[in-house]
């Protein structure tokens, strides 16, 4: 089962090398890295960055990802992995395969997953890239550092988000549902974020695991996301091997 899984999630590597979705894993912390610099140089100017400034930098790119980029980022990557199948009924080639709907099923969500985690990768270095050309690349170890512990937090933080779109762009052939429950999302976390009913909204993980006010509160989501994710993992493999095929 294992050899098969593994075979399969190589499979789904080869079918996204020229896909929108490799395209989406890079442009969207492009996006965020470039509204933060431009930011920082409206506030401060191409000379002078105040430590303040570079603070501000940091924290930025953070809450800019985890707030807005991120729920969108996770509906539309999910959407355009499973995409491809529901446009051109790939389902019906792929499931007269000697493979199991879960072991598909699992292989896409690993998919998904590695792009998440290569779109918190390219955060921190496009964001290492600007501090270090607008500093004359004197850029301090400890700011780096604390964003890569930031971004880690919220990419386990995030594994319910994950698990919960892929399963709903699994589960549909529309992409508008997926993204527009991404959307919806991204509202919530400006209502709910903040509140103390941020705990029954999974899309306030990423957000209270890298940029909680203390550190009690940022273990606490990122336990909540950890076990969340372990749950909703096991319970979403049951539900796909229930479904002959998806719709």
């Amino acid at each position: 089962m294992l050899a098969m899984l593994l075979t399969l999630f190589r499979l789904e590597i080869l079918k996204a090398r020229r896909s929108l979705a490799l395209m989406v894993m890079l442009a969207c912390p492009l996006m965020v890295v470039l509204l933060n610099t431009g930011m920082l140089l409206r506030q401060a100017g191409w000379d002078g960055i105040s430590p303040a400034a570079w603070s501000s930098f940091w924290m930025g790119n953070r809450a800019l990802w985890c707030y807005f980029m991120l729920p969108l980022y996770l509906a539309l990557c999910t959407a355009l992995v499973n995409g491809a199948e529901h446009r051109q009924h790939g389902w019906r080639l792929m499931l007269t395969l000697p493979v199991s709907a879960r072991q598909l099923y699992v292989a896409k969500l690993l998919l998904a997953l590695a792009m998440l985690a290569i779109a918190h990768c390219s955060l921190l270095l496009l964001a290492t890239g600007a501090a270090a050309l607008l500093s004359d690349g004197n850029v301090l170890v400890q700011p780096a550092w604390s964003m890569a512990g930031a971004l880690l937090a919220a990419l386990l933080a995030s594994l319910p988000i994950l698990v919960l779109q892929h399963s709903l762009s699994w589960a549909s052939q529309n992409i508008v549902l997926p993204l527009a429950v991404g959307v919806c999302a991204t509202m919530g976390i400006i209502q709910l974020g903040s509140s103390e009913y941020w705990r029954l909204f999974p899309w306030s993980y990423p957000i209270m695991a890298s940029n909680g006010g203390d550190l009690e509160l940022r273990d606490t989501a990122l336990t909540f996301g950890l076990s969340g994710g372990v749950a909703l993992f096991a319970l979403s493999v049951w539900w796909a091997g229930r479904r002959r095929q998806p719709a």
